[in-house]
């Protein structure tokens, strides 16, 4: 049903009713995550059991959802470089009534990080005086970019979807920095000389390390990759689980705006630790 399970487990909280109000989805692919959120808004408001080939002509309840044409469902994105208060008050002026034909209100901010501060504080109303019926996802790319008012008021969830390995940007370039580092005494070095120059932008190296943990995920599921990356040879899956969590705290570091060469360093020096 689901292509992340975190929306099983969302579906779960519902049942128990342990919803939050608002949820700030972290993602690598902007159709899947809505794909999915849309099965998921489709299951908490069927009135009987949602399924993925419901063929029950007497309510239409998934075609509002799908056509974006459901009241009390609402999806905005950025018009043009920002996403602008106005867009914001749609929001709270539909959300003034209860939910007619579904049981929450349920708005989605897509590339949230561009909201300004003035549309961000027009929706903290709903974030800091939750309303039972009133659900909010905001999803983003990066959520360190995302305001920290927003980012304090919500549930967090990083979302990574496989994605295809000969449609990967840095596949190769992936495969040639591990195999430059794995257990080479000059790992160090060679993060100075050469790969610090890999690229200019702080959000190439944050989808360099993005792309390489979805490598490493489809390792781990057993799924063929193009790439001869040395480490998979050598190590043992519980290492190999142990390099993917190092590579999600790199990430972190990267987001926070640590020094690259810092990181890159430091994520040497662990390898080192995980590989011996």
């Amino acid at each position: 049903m689901f292509e992340n399970s975190i929306f099983k487990d969302l579906v779960k909280r519902y049942h128990e009713n342990k919803l939050s109000h608002a949820f700030l989805l972290e993602t690598n692919d902007f159709n899947k995550c809505y794909s999915d959120l849309l099965k998921f808004v489709k299951t908490i408001n069927c009135e009987k059991e949602y399924k993925d080939d419901c063929d029950d002509k007497s309510c239409n309840l998934c075609e509002l959802i799908d056509n974006n044409s459901l009241p009390s469902f609402i999806k905005i994105e950025p018009d043009g470089t920002q996403i602008k208060k106005i867009q914001i008050q749609e929001i709270i002026d539909r959300f003034q009534s209860m939910p007619i034909f579904s049981k929450y209100n349920i708005y989605v901010v897509n590339e949230c990080e561009k909201m300004n501060t003035s549309s961000a504080n027009s929706l903290l109303k709903f974030l800091e005086e939750p309303e039972d019926n009133i659900l909010g996802f905001f999803i983003t790319s990066n959520k360190m970019n995302v305001i920290s008012t927003i980012r304090s008021r919500c549930q967090e969830y990083s979302l990574y979807y496989d994605i295809d390995v000969d449609n990967m940007l840095y596949g190769d370039l992936i495969s040639n920095y591990l195999n430059n580092i794995y257990r080479n005494n000059e790992g160090i070095l060679y993060n100075k000389v050469e790969a610090i120059n890999y690229f200019k932008e702080r959000s190439e190296w944050l989808e360099f390390f993005k792309e390489m943990i979805l490598v490493f995920s489809l390792y781990i599921k057993g799924k063929h990759n193009n790439y001869n990356i040395n480490l998979f040879n050598d190590l043992p899956l519980e290492k190999i689980i142990i390099v993917v969590d190092l590579i999600e705290t790199i990430l972190k570091y990267i987001q926070s705006n640590g020094n690259i060469e810092l990181i890159l360093d430091k994520f040497v020096l662990e390898m080192r630790n995980i590989c011996e």
